[in-house]
């Protein structure tokens, strides 16, 4: 198979983008321009449904940055070869729930695994709190004690990533209080610093405290089941939940030194793992 151009229109949170242009390579490159002398062989709108006046050869992708309420009432354009990027499996599991009729499909982009890279561990453990209840935070630090560099986020000026990074190359581990993520690149930054995390994770996607969260009043009644961590294995660290996380502390503890989180993300979320993914799966559309 030859290179796969895709056409991008539309606006990506820019870390997207930074995995997306990592991904540029002999297999496959993405397009902010249209050149006329270039057959794409996908477009990819990545913040809204829009019909496009192509031929069967060209397919469309839709998304990431596409909202749930635009996938429950169906706004897909009718083409016969498309697929709507939901990033991660939870996200699928969820949209596949809500309407059952799309083509979903989980491409992440590439994690900045050359930026993002591991240092001598003597910093301090990191905290991460994004949206949550206050309360979980409160109850890490009072059994835990005040020995972790915190970061709170409340949005992208909360705090400078050069402090963000510099902390979790030299972190022996992360505790996690995050609200859902499709992909979650600070926490997959982390794991790319080989910083196991320990994730206190979510149970739905109602669990984000911010003061214009969407979630708590969509499709009242549905449970929206989601978590902090899109993309994890047993070498990434430990999940728990903010009712058991103390009895899950001390087994945390005790395999720190067994865990292999950046060895995790070089599999599956490097530009190389990135771009084969992509490939094999655009493929296969075909």
């Amino acid at each position: 198979m030859g290179k796969i151009n895709i056409l991008v229109e539309g606006w990506l949170h820019f870390k997207n983008e930074i995995g997306m242009n990592l991904m540029n390579s002999d297999k496959i490159q993405f397009h902010n321009n249209i050149d006329l002398n270039i057959k794409y062989d996908w477009i990819m709108n990545l913040s809204e449904f829009k019909d496009y006046d192509i031929d069967d050869s060209t397919g469309l992708i839709f998304g990431p940055q596409i909202m749930f309420p635009s996938i429950d009432t169906n706004q897909i354009p009718t083409h016969r070869k498309y697929t709507c990027n939901v990033l991660s499996n939870w996200v699928y599991n969820l949209c596949k729930d809500i309407n059952p009729s799309v083509n979903f499909c989980t491409l992440p982009f590439a994690v900045d695994v050359n930026k993002f890279k591991p240092s001598e561990k003597k910093g301090k453990p990191v905290i991460y709190f994004k949206q949550r209840d206050t309360k979980i935070l409160d109850d890490v630090l009072q059994h835990l004690g005040s020995v972790f560099i915190v970061f709170k986020y409340y949005n992208l000026n909360t705090y400078s990533e050069s402090d963000f990074q510099k902390a979790i190359s030299e972190a022996p581990y992360a505790i996690w209080i995050g609200r859902h993520e499709s992909q979650g690149f600070a926490f997959q930054e982390t794991l790319s610093s080989d910083t196991p995390i320990f994730v206190i994770d979510v149970d739905s996607l109602r669990d984000e405290v911010a003061l214009d969260s969407f979630w708590q009043n969509y499709l009242p009644g549905k449970n929206l089941p989601a978590t902090s961590a899109s993309y994890f294995d047993e070498r990434c660290g430990l999940i728990c939940n903010p009712k058991n996380w103390k009895e899950n502390w001390s087994k945390f503890i005790i395999n720190l030194k067994s865990y292999k989180p950046r060895e995790f993300v070089m599999e599956n979320l490097s530009s190389d793992a990135c771009i084969n993914r992509w490939v094999k799966k655009l493929n296969e559309l075909k």
